[in-house]
Formats: C-alpha cells, structure tokens, sequence
C-alpha cells in the first residue's frame, strides 16, 4: 500500500512538473503581462535582430521572444525551443518577454537541426495584415519606393497593393542595393513598428533581386599615393584594366586591390597632384551591368583621409531613447566638423579594416550592441596605423534595448589595449569640478556630465582631461601606436535634442562649453 502511495505521488509531481504548452496563436490574442510557456521552431536566431532577440513558430502562429537583460546562447535556426515569459506589446509588436533576473522565466532547446517551417506565400498587400505579425513568410513584388529619409525602408508591389520590406541593423544587409523599378523577392518575419507592419529579412541570403544597375561609387579617399574607391555593390574584376577601364590623368597606376567581397578598389599611383582625375569606364558587376563614364576631379586636400570622419551608426546608436546620429541628436555635432572643413559620413554596417582606412578619425557614440571579434580587431589596427578615435560611453546599466550589454561593457571588450577601462558607474554634476590643461580643454570651463561613467585609468600613458568633485576621471585621453584615442563617459553633452518624436533627449550642445569640447576634440584628432 506504502508503495503504491509513494507511486501516485511521483506520478502527480511528475504531471505537475511539466509546463502547460499554449499555442502560439491563442497567446497572441491574450492581454498584456500573462505570463505563459510556448514552443516552437526558432525561425530568426540570436544576433540578426540582436543577440536577445529570437522568433519561434509552431502550426498555429509566430512570435518575437525577447530576452531582457541577457542573450540567447546556443539557440541556432531550426532548434525546437520551449520558453516561459510574460506577454507585452512592445510599439504595437507582440512579443513574449523573457527576464533575466525572474527565476519563473526560462528556455531551453528541446532538439536540434529541425527542419525550418516552409515559408507562408502572401500577396504584397498582406505585408499590412496583422494576422501573419511573427510568422515567418514569402514574397513577391516590384520595388515601387524607397524612402528618402531611411533607405532601409523598401516599398514593394506585386499588384495587390504595397507593403513594406525593412532592413534592420545587424543583418548585414546593405539598402543601396536596391532601386526603385527592379523586382525583389523576399523572405522574413512579420513585425511591427507603431502604426507600420514590415517584412524583416534575416540576412541578405533572404533577398533576391534583378540587378540591372551598374555599380556605382559610393565614396572614394585619398591616403598618400593611394586612391581607395568604395562601390555600392560587387565589381567584376575582370572589368579592371589598369591605366584602360581605370585611369587617373597625368599619373600613373602601378596596381591595384580589391577587398570587402570587391567592393573597395584600391589603387596604388606613382604620384598625385590636384590636377589629376579618376576616369572610371565600362567598370561592370558580377552580371555584366557596365558603367558609362564617371569622371571624379580629384583634389588633394579635400578628398584625403586626413579630413574624414565616420560616425558609427551600427551598434544600437537608436536603441530605445538613444539618437547618437548624425541625422538625429548628433547633428549640431556632425555639423560643427563639417564647418571645420571636414567631410563627414556614418557607417551602418560592420567595421572593416579597409573601410577604415578611408577615415582619419573613427567616433564611435555609445553603442548598444557588442562589436563582433573581427571589428575589434579592425579598430584596434586602425588606431594602431595611426588613425583617431573618440569612444563616447554612457553611465553603467544604460541597456537600452535589454540584451545584456551597455556601452561600459561593450566598449571594456578592449580599451583596456589602450590602458583605462570604464567604471560603469553613474555620475551627475554640473558642472565638473576639474578641468585640466590640454590642448583639448583650452578655454573650457563649464562641462557637465548626466548620468555618466567614470573612467578607471590603468597607466601613466593615460591623461586625465576632466574629473568629477571627487576626482574621479570622465575624459581621458592616449595614444596607442601612432594613433590617438580621447574617452568620454557620458552621450549627453553632445546630444543636441533633436531626435526621434517620443526620444526623451537632453539638449546638452547648448550646455555651457560641451560643443566647444567637442570641437576642440575634432581638431586634435585631425592632427
């Protein structure tokens, strides 16, 4: 009798121990904050949309799960996945909500290498039915329009109707690409951003699109008897033939490079004047679409690395309440060094060493994603070769998009190679109470700091610029190399508060000396 008491308690602990599977389609339709359990194929892994960020489908629906304050680790396409969280409509997109600190909340990988859910076919109007939001779906229609502001968003039409196709940060996707007039096929997940339903690609094996445009050059730079050419898409090397299809006037090129999956020409002249030109002719890409003619008149001093910077806009810059761009918060900033005569361009794609060298100085504002081993390495070596760099971090626990990872963290993967590394604290004061004498502190005085980190200075190559009452450091600056490096704990005083509408910015351009410190940094780095 003991026995088979002790039998149908383990069978009642053994039926309560498993969690009550809801199907994704019935959570879709409950109320915000219910916490419920889900399992499904992972449709879209960790790291396309951002490492705590995954989709999930079963027969009946597809949802975003998002995981606040950690990441996704080892979850790969095609895992069956099995998670507990809570429900939240996050800017209208469903999402099942996972914290990190909740001891309730979980996932686990129940099998792996699972065949991947064959792509729902919808007309292009669906694209805006909400019905499909986190299913994972196919489509086809012509490229009817690009916006003007955000070329990551790509209206297309097979007929039925438009509906939008949107390339997110992270997945390596490049929206010059594609034109209007040109037929895209695309697979994704269906999402939502307020009033906006979108089609989001995973990465650029999702796309496939006519190419009947020729390439065209995206930017080009000077670096010694070097002419570095980037194009908007792959080139066909066999399209270059020295001092022929490719000719500068009144020089002479020895060689020549290509790099970044062919997209940067890099030209090696016996020597440059301001009277040379860069003749482009007949240059093709992969599928034989040719250039005409491009003629660029080449000038020395204007078209040299020396006078470019790059903002970084690839690691979360927009996350949350963040605009560190220069189109948005950062604009007086991006302003103030082109009235120093310099050109100034973003990056909305992974660092690259090549790239790199077509800038003198790299800035990169608060980021909010992890760089990826390779752009480490490419940022270090760019500093080391002698490029600048001015790293602008945020207070600790400043995780605005909730995958584990602030600025402090993200930036501490390696400036300890330039001997400091950030806090990760919170400092307020304004303003500070140290400023001490630098080239880049000349005539400041009044400099404030909301909400940043202090700076822990690792050695004496290290110069303190600014400090808070209790001599803890803000601002540092160093070199490494033969390359500079300026530090600052904290993305206010260069915000300007123009961001996007609901951003809740703080306009510390206007703040006593901040622009001119930004300004006295830009010139320094120029040197």
């Amino acid at each position: 009798m003991r026995k088979f008491i002790t039998l149908i308690i383990i069978i009642i602990l053994t039926t309560l121990s498993f969690a009550t599977i809801s199907d994704i389609s019935k959570v879709r339709e409950l109320k915000d904050l219910q916490t419920v359990t889900i399992r499904g194929i992972v449709t879209v892994e960790p790291g396309p949309f951002d490492v705590n960020i995954i989709f999930l489908q079963d027969k009946t629906g597809g949802i975003n799960l998002y995981f606040r304050g950690g990441q996704f680790e080892n979850v790969e396409r095609g895992d069956l996945v099995e998670a507990k969280g809570y429900l939240w409509t996050h800017r209208n997109n469903k999402e099942l909500v996972l914290e990190k600190d909740n001891s309730s909340h979980y996932y686990k990988i129940i099998s792996k290498n699972n065949p991947l859910p064959e792509p729902i076919k919808i007309k292009t109007v669906d694209i805006n039915n909400e019905n499909y939001e986190g299913m994972f779906l196919k489509v086809k229609g012509k490229i009817v329009e690009i916006d003007k502001f955000d070329m990551r968003k790509i209206y297309i039409d097979d007929g039925s109707g438009k509906g939008m196709v949107f390339i997110r940060e992270n997945t390596g996707i490049n929206p010059s690409f594609f034109k209007v007039g040109i037929n895209m096929e695309a697979v994704g997940v269906l999402g939502q951003y307020m009033s906006y339903y979108e089609l989001w690609p995973r990465n650029m094996n999702d796309i496939h699109v006519d190419d009947v445009f020729p390439p065209e050059v995206k930017t080009y730079s000077i670096k010694d008897n070097y002419i570095y050419v980037e194009f908007n898409e792959q080139i066909f090397e066999n399209s270059i033939i020295l001092n022929k299809t490719v000719r500068v006037l009144k020089s002479n090129i020895l060689e020549y490079e290509l790099s970044m999956d062919n997209k940067i020409l890099k030209l090696k002249l016996d020597s440059l004047n301001n009277a040379s030109k860069l003749v482009l002719r007949s240059i093709s890409d992969k599928n034989n679409n040719k250039m005409g003619m491009k003629i660029i008149k080449l000038n020395l001093e204007k078209d040299s690395y020396a006078n470019r910077v790059l903002f970084d806009n690839n690691h979360g810059q927009t996350a949350g309440n963040a605009d560190w761009v220069i189109n948005g918060g950062y604009s007086d900033f991006a302003d103030a060094a082109k009235n120093l005569g310099l050109k100034v361009e973003e990056i909305k794609e992974d660092f690259n060493e090549d790239i790199l060298n077509m800038y003198k100085i790299l800035i990169i504002p608060e980021p909010n994603k992890p760089f990826k081993d390779f752009e480490i390495s490419a940022i270090l070596k760019f500093v080391k070769n002698g490029g600048s760099l001015f790293i602008i971090s945020d207070h600790g626990n400043s995780d605005r998009n909730g995958n584990g990872w602030d600025s402090p963290k993200i930036f501490n993967t390696f400036v300890e190679n330039f001997g400091f590394k950030f806090a990760g604290d919170d400092l307020e004061e304004a303003p500070l109470a140290y400023v001490y004498n630098h080239e880049i502190t000349k005539g400041i005085k009044k400099i404030g700091v909301w909400n940043g980190s202090s700076i822990k200075v690792l050695n004496d190559k290290v110069k303190v610029l600014i400090a808070n009452s209790e001599n803890k450091p803000y601002m540092v600056v160093t070199t490494y190399g033969k390359g500079k490096v300026v530090a600052i704990g904290d993305s206010s005083p260069f915000d300007d508060g123009t961001g996007d509408t609901g951003d809740l910015l703080h306009n510390g351009w206007q703040w006593g000396d901040d622009a001119q410190l930004a300004i006295n940094t830009i010139k320094y780095l120029t040197k």
